[in-house]
């Protein structure tokens, strides 16, 4: 499992270059990481789809033509932050640092429409996104080390859904959505409240 993940890993951060889509994309690699999605295998809080998918979306998770992300490749992403948050999940408590892996992942996949089609048939994706602003006194990463940096993270994802028509339509009709925002732009970052209020 351990040398297939960091070939995965080492993929993603080589994905992070623009200048290296053209090779990576030739060789083929994409094919692999679809396959690598759809054919998951975890051990000890480690998966192989959570690696693979993180790659992908830094190899074409910002298109939207030519190469984009499949509907599993997307929900295999949003699962991955829903795991944080899945009460249960062995990860549930893990701290804001570790949360912003999954969620800056999210932030470039929510770039391109033909990405937000398929999360939004994600069902506790709007849920998810409230949560990570970190708003509520309950919450248990609320004052933690990088609460900041995912608050301003989940509103930038939230702002994105909210200029694509479905999503805007999808946040519209979610009970805590409006309240939410309100309440972000009143407590939230600088950064924050400028985007909730965008939203």
């Amino acid at each position: 499992l351990v040398p297939v993940l960091r070939g995965l890993e080492i993929v993603e951060v080589a994905a992070q270059e623009e200048s290296q889509h053209k090779m990576l994309l030739e060789s083929g690699v994409a094919d692999a990481l679809e396959y690598a999605i759809l054919h998951d295998f975890a051990f000890a809080k480690l998966s192989v789809a959570a690696s693979a998918s993180g790659a992908c979306v830094e190899l074409v998770g910002r298109n939207e033509g030519g190469k984009v992300l499949r509907r599993e490749s997307v929900h295999a992403v949003l699962d991955r932050l829903h795991a944080h948050f899945r009460p249960g999940a062995t990860i549930v408590d893990a701290p804001p640092k570790t949360v912003m892996a999954a969620l800056s992942r999210v932030a470039t996949m929510c770039i391109a429409d033909a990405n937000k089609k398929h999360m939004l048939d994600f069902q506790p994706l709007i849920d998810m996104l409230l949560e990570c602003l970190v708003l509520n006194d309950d919450n248990r990463r609320k004052g933690q080390d990088g609460a900041d940096a995912m608050q301003e993270a989940s509103a930038g994802v939230l702002h994105a859904l909210s200029l694509y028509g479905p999503g805007a339509a999808a946040l519209r009709s979610h009970a805590n959505t409006v309240s939410t925002l309100r309440k972000l732009c009143e407590e939230g970052t600088k950064t924050s409240r400028e985007r909730g209020a965008a939203a």
